[in-house]
């Protein structure tokens, strides 16, 4: 279904009369520049509220087979992510708030692409004033999609069962304990729909917090540096780094990324960080059995722990519902269509919440950090 009005001729020719010279398309730029100074709280709700709906209309999991289970579990968003990816139409749909006559012709063929740069050339001064231009880029930048509703499905492949949640905006918790994952969702204060148990942590006290390498969480604000002699065992590992926009996955230097400036320099308002214990996939290829010598029972068949990114920019989490290696894991997570995903502490610690319950069927480890989902849920599962 079209969101956008088909004819654009009575707008194109509207700036075609009064630009015959094609300065239309500066025009267009100078238009933009104005939207973004004297439209932006009208027009980004808006947008959201477009998405949104789209998303609501695709989030319903039709039960007729493992093919269309994750099908459309995974790619639920397809339509929101064809616009947000697509930044021509992304923004023919904001502009129909404001003017017609240039809505249609953002949505005729001859629309300039370059008048998206726009945005990155409003002058310093006027961003500090009006950070409008940037927000609306990043709110149209291609990748990530943190806006679907969370659902949750239970599925099989290649004999691995597997337990998904996604949608939503990944978030971390970091507990002042350790406890059972509902009850580190109860203490949060941040209302997740759903969460998984997080990175490792230390076993030297049973109600110790500490956790391997530096952490920075979305519901302490708090950034907590790790231990240097521990650090330098994890270098290469994977750093997790969640704005409220995008995730970047990228190897820990431990003299680089063990203070909050440090992991500032890697991603501009970051509110999340730790380290993961492996990719699982990494750019939409699983890691091979090898790739694990370097992690401590990594080859044993345990109950896992993971969280990721799928190809249509969507956060999820989710555990293993059998005992098996991280291999064999990361294999299943690739057909499942994660672009990249990393193990998280698995064994006996494996513990995933959904609406306040366990959904496991034994009594995990208690831990103090988890990887949660907050948003809205989908009407159905």
């Amino acid at each position: 279904m079209r969101l956008i009005p088909k004819n654009p001729v009575l707008g194109y020719r509207f700036l075609t009369l009064i630009c015959p010279d094609k300065s239309h398309k500066v025009v267009t730029k100078l238009m933009l520049v104005m939207i973004c100074v004297f439209g932006f709280l009208e027009l980004f709700p808006t947008t959201q509220t477009i998405a949104q709906a789209a998303n609501n209309r695709n989030a319903c999991i039709q039960n007729n087979g493992l093919n269309q289970q994750i099908s459309n579990l995974l790619k639920t968003t397809i339509n929101v992510s064809n616009l947000v990816s697509n930044s021509d139409q992304g923004v023919k749909v904001a502009m129909q708030t404001f003017a017609s006559p240039l809505s249609s012709y953002l949505n005729s063929s001859d629309f300039d692409r370059g008048a998206l740069d726009v945005f990155s050339t409003i002058p310093s001064p006027l961003q500090a004033v009006v950070p409008v231009g940037r927000a609306i880029a990043i709110s149209l930048e291609p990748g990530f999609n943190f806006s679907s509703p969370i659902q949750r499905v239970s599925t099989k492949i290649d004999d691995v069962p597997l337990v998904l949640i996604s949608g939503g905006k990944p978030v971390t918790i970091h507990a002042d304990s350790r406890y059972q994952l509902e009850e580190v969702v109860a203490r949060s204060g941040i209302n997740p729909v759903a969460a998984v148990d997080g990175t490792f942590f230390s076993l030297k006290f049973l109600d110790s917090n500490v956790m391997i390498g530096p952490v920075y969480s979305y519901s302490t604000k708090k950034f907590i540096p790790g231990n240097k002699s521990e650090n330098k065992k994890l270098a290469g590992r994977p750093l997790v780094l969640i704005s409220p926009y995008a995730v970047s996955y990228i190897p820990f230097e431990p003299d680089k990324h063990n203070t909050l400036e440090g992991i500032q320099a890697e991603m501009s308002g970051v509110t999340d960080a730790f380290v993961g214990a492996a990719w699982l996939v990494k750019n939409g290829e699983a890691k091979p059995a090898n790739y694990f010598n370097f992690l401590q029972g990594a080859d044993a068949t345990r109950f896992r722990a993971f969280w990721g990114m799928n190809k249509s920019g969507v956060p999820v989490i989710g555990i293993s519902a059998k005992r098996l290696d991280s291999a064999s894991l990361g294999k299943a997570l690739v057909k499942a269509g994660f672009q990249d995903a990393v193990m998280l502490d698995s064994g006996a610690s494996t513990s995933l919440v959904y609406k306040g319950q366990s959904l496991v069927g034994y009594v995990p480890r208690p831990v103090p950090h988890a990887v949660a989902l907050i948003g809205n849920e989908s009407d159905c599962n």
